[in-house]
């Protein structure tokens, strides 16, 4: 028998029959479970049902159930088992954030998100389109946290190439504007600012690209619309989501 706390309250694992108390009812197909219900796992043990839920993925429903040691869609595909996962609320058994920064190319969910944002629109609007979310504040803390990663700052400078060739912008006009500033804005904090992004950009190692990426792309919030028609960019089409 093992035991794993969940906010506080230690839940047990049974690794063999005859260490279950009598009296307990066992459901042997964990799929038709609901909350409270024992169930017999793909590896024989024996663990509580604590958490059974519905959730929203490529546009189909889908119920999940959760154990003390970790999340499991209830699909026949799908095996359980009771071996502790290091984040038990997701169904790869790791934290989001870390699953964010593992992955070396973008999702699907992820390029549709920055091709919305390349189309102009504000950054908590491109993610709800692109990702199974109504939640508008979880939208914007998620949205940001893509925006920091390196590989969709990529992807969103590639996208905006286009746009930015027709509007005369590259990386040395940014250069060229920030320098102008630092030297003759009329608010010296203004011109403070724009000193230390030059300082910013000259102490990076590559200091033709990355840094420039990150003007680009950490600061990008979306062309408003009368440039983007300045700029003759195709608008995204909303039939493209499902592409």
């Amino acid at each position: 028998m093992r035991e794993y706390k969940v906010n506080g309250l230690a839940h047990r694992v049974y690794d063999e029959d005859d260490e279950l108390p009598s009296g307990l009812v066992v459901q042997e197909n964990w799929r038709k479970a609901v909350i409270g219900d024992w169930v017999r796992a793909d590896d024989n043990c024996i663990i509580q049902i604590l958490r059974k839920g519905e959730m929203l993925t490529r546009n189909k429903v889908r119920e999940y159930v959760g154990t003390c040691t970790g999340t499991f869609p209830v699909r026949k595909s799908v095996t359980m088992d009771t071996s502790r996962r290091d984040h038990i609320y997701s169904f790869g058994g790791k934290n989001p954030q870390e699953t964010l920064l593992d992955r070396t190319t973008n999702s699907k969910h992820e390029t549709l998100f920055i091709q919305y944002m390349v189309a102009g629109l504000p950054m908590t609007e491109a993610y709800m389109k692109a990702f199974p979310t109504g939640q508008s504040g979880y939208a914007t803390e998620r949205a940001t946290q893509l925006m920091k990663l390196e590989r969709i700052r990529s992807q969103v400078k590639e996208e905006l190439k286009p746009v930015l060739e027709k509007l005369g912008i590259d990386d040395e006009s940014v250069l060229k504007d920030i320098q102008y500033t630092s030297k003759n804005a009329e608010k010296e904090d203004v011109r403070l600012r724009a000193l230390f992004k030059l300082s910013d950009i000259l102490d990076l190692e590559d200091k033709t690209s990355t840094k420039v990426t990150t003007v680009t792309g950490a600061l990008f919030q979306g062309f408003t619309p009368d440039k983007l028609e300045e700029a003759e960019r195709p608008q995204l089409k909303e039939g493209d989501k499902d592409a």
